[in-house]
């Protein structure tokens, strides 16, 4: 059985789900022990304790610690998932697209299965439903990986009560795609979004500062989409996403807002981070960087490809934490960081 430290690098929720999922694909039991030992409310907490038992109901596994704030967890998958629709609710303001993302690679490279999820769509510290929608699904389906998602509610904090319903069909063509260096905008996408108790002028004043400062910087955005959207809980959003030219790469920045804070500095923060990374003249922000690694070893394993790399706006633990954490599952693959933490630099995935 392996063993995995749950407090290595990055020390969050981060490596429970990697395990979780890479467990039930390759049908590895595994023990973790200090369950998000470096987090302020260390253990599982109920969005890591919903993602154990949507894993466990997937696979039929037996788990010993699968209880709220517990710090040691065994999992032992039983069964490949079926092709089914599985419902599964956070009940808080937890993510629900780092729920979806977890279940993804179970099912994909199983018989596939739809997803119905309820909890945070919108949420700090994880990636809003609109990530996963216009970034992150786009670029795995360069890899050959297909899902579809869509948003009946949004979720943000704090009482979540979102819902979004993912189509998830197996895993058939894998591949790898060409990324042309660096990443240089074909078009560029506005999205503001409020809930729809709060007014429409939010909506406008948000996407206006957005707007205005990537024509400050001679980048014209192709569309500006507003979207009220019902809720529980108030809550606005900024999500700015670019096209690179060679058609497969994409980037998305997003900035939440809260109360106090200015509409305007909403939008003009999400194009801040884009510009951001526009300087570092890299092909992959520093989210997806850690986001494509599975679905990269797969399609490697599966392709029977030797390598694979790109390059990254920033280091992140989460990407130093993934590059340890997946080749214990997989043994098939090396995965090198080069670079310093906090700057740029390369990755590169390997076949042993």
């Amino acid at each position: 059985m392996l063993l995995i430290d749950g407090s290595y690098g990055e020390g969050g929720g981060q490596v429970l789900r990697t395990s979780l999922s890479l467990s039930v694909v390759f049908g590895k039991p595994f023990k973790i022990i200090n369950i998000r030992k470096n987090r302020p409310k260390p253990g599982l907490q109920p969005q890591h304790l919903t993602c154990v038992k949507a894993c466990a109901e997937i696979s039929g596994a037996e788990l010993k610690g699968a209880e709220l704030n517990s710090q040691e967890l065994i999992f032992i998958p039983k069964k490949k998932p079926i092709n089914k629709t599985y419902t599964f609710d956070i009940k808080t303001a937890g993510s629900t697209s780092l729920l979806f993302q977890t279940l993804l690679y179970p099912l994909a490279l199983s018989e596939g299965g739809e997803l119905i999820l309820k909890g945070g769509t919108h949420v700090p510290f994880s990636p809003p439903y609109h990530y996963l929608k216009y970034v992150f699904l786009p670029v795995v389906d360069s890899l050959g990986l297909k899902a579809e998602v869509s948003l009946e509610k949004a979720g943000f904090y704090p009482k979540g009560g979102g819902r979004i319903i993912a189509k998830i069909p197996p895993w058939e063509k894998f591949r790898l795609p060409k990324f042309a260096e660096g990443f240089d905008p074909e078009n560029i996408y506005i999205i503001s979004l409020i809930s729809e108790n709060l007014p429409s002028h939010i909506l406008e004043r948000q996407a206006k500062s957005a707007k205005e400062r990537l024509l400050k910087k001679k980048l014209k955005p192709k569309e500006e989409i507003l979207e009220k959207i019902k809720s529980d809980s108030p809550g606005t959003m900024v999500f700015i996403y670019s096209i690179d030219r060679d058609k497969v790469k994409r980037v998305g920045f997003t900035e939440l807002g809260r109360k106090g804070y200015p509409a305007e500095k909403v939008g003009e923060s999400a194009v801040a981070q884009f510009l951001e990374f526009l300087k570092t003249n890299t092909q992959i922000e520093k989210h997806l960087a850690d986001q494509i690694l599975i679905p990269i070893s797969f399609a490697i394993i599966k392709n029977n490809k030797k390598n694979f790399k790109y390059t990254t706006s920033k280091i992140t633990k989460h990407l130093l934490t993934q590059a340890w954490l997946i080749p214990q599952f997989i043994n098939e693959i090396n995965i090198k960081i080069l670079g310093k933490e906090g700057k740029s630099g390369e990755v590169k995935i390997e076949r042993k």
